[in-house]
């Protein structure tokens, strides 16, 4: 009986080294090309900005909308909300690198480089103003190119914005262990059962998780070398931008805002909202709460969300 027992927990150790090791080694990743044919159909392009290789989707037509995603997704974070706006504004939505399909042949500088890239697709584009729709990392990427480019920004629609290096999260032992597993033994992969649990810890109420978000989620973020390119791009964030954070540059915004937070966030707590609206000074802030709402507005309650931003940029615009 000892010896049977003992053989079982050999085979099981073995089992076990078996997927952690085929795991580093990259075989379980999906391929650049798998995850190109599944999410980069029409609309999508790809367009050469300097260095960057940009996956790209411009849609409708009238006043320009830009929309900057959060970290470790991609512009299939907006599908509801493009859908929302295409039929009345050009809606542009790009993957910025290390993210989704873009790729860039040079080392990241952070924010700082995702905001010269803005400056590459907006002078290519000869687009002369621009209203920005970012969340996340993609609302501070937004704050940082409005306050550099006053002239250029109509207004700022902003989601789950840091304006400083985030509050360690409230996050569950099973994901922080599942973070332990990727960052010292496997730091090339994630399973879908990552994505799954992760999301749902990030939403408010985790039924609204689809199926179709795990998947794009899961796909454009095993991408073979992509843990690499994220961590290269959060050390340069770390110098560049969470160094000193991005107060300063929330001072200098002189678009009217407005900022949608869920409540339930536990990356950015809701005291940070109306803390943001104290630095941004010099703009006029329009604050809506979503109270059962977490990390993402625009995935895990679209139409109410979208139907908001909707009616706030038709005000702006027709002034």
């Amino acid at each position: 009986m000892v010896k049977r027992i003992g053989k079982l927990l050999l085979v099981l150790v073995l089992l076990v080294a078996g997927v952690l090791g085929t795991m580093r080694l990259g075989l379980w990743n999906p391929s650049y090309e798998s995850v190109k044919a599944h999410q980069a159909a029409a609309p999508s392009r790809f367009e050469q900005h300097g260095t960057v290789n940009l996956h790209i989707r411009d849609e409708g037509e009238g006043p320009v909308v830009l929309m900057l995603h959060s970290s470790m997704t991609n512009l299939r974070e907006w599908d509801a909300w493009a859908d929302a706006l295409k039929g009345r504004y050009r809606v542009i939505r790009f993957d910025w690198p290390p993210y989704g399909l873009s790729t860039d042949s040079a080392p990241s500088r952070g924010m700082p480089g995702v905001v010269a890239l803005i400056e590459k697709v907006v002078a290519a584009k000869g687009l002369k103003q621009l209203s920005i729709v970012g969340t996340s990392s993609g609302a501070t990427i937004a704050t940082l190119y409005a306050s550099r480019h006053p002239d250029q920004v109509k207004a700022l629609a902003l989601s789950a914005l840091p304006l400083e290096a985030p509050p360690p999260p409230e996050f569950s032992k099973l994901m922080w262990s599942m973070v332990w597993t990727h960052e010292k033994l496997v730091p090339n992969y994630y399973p879908r059962a990552y994505y799954r649990q992760s999301l749902s810890e990030l939403y408010g109420k985790p039924e609204r998780l689809t199926d179709e978000t795990v998947q794009w989620y899961y796909e454009t973020n095993t991408i073979p070398g992509g843990f690499a390119k994220v961590k290269e791009y959060w050390e340069a964030n770390k110098k560049a931008v969470w160094a000193k954070g991005a107060g300063g540059d929330a001072a200098k915004v002189t678009a009217p805002i407005l900022l949608q937070w869920g409540d339930r966030d536990p990356v950015l707590p809701n005291y940070l909202a109306d803390k943001a609206v104290k630095q941004f000074s010099s703009a006029q802030v329009t604050l809506v709460h979503y109270p059962d709402v977490g990390h993402y507005p625009m995935l895990e309650l679209p139409q109410e969300t979208g139907r908001d931003l909707g009616a706030w940029l038709d005000k702006v615009h027709a002034k």
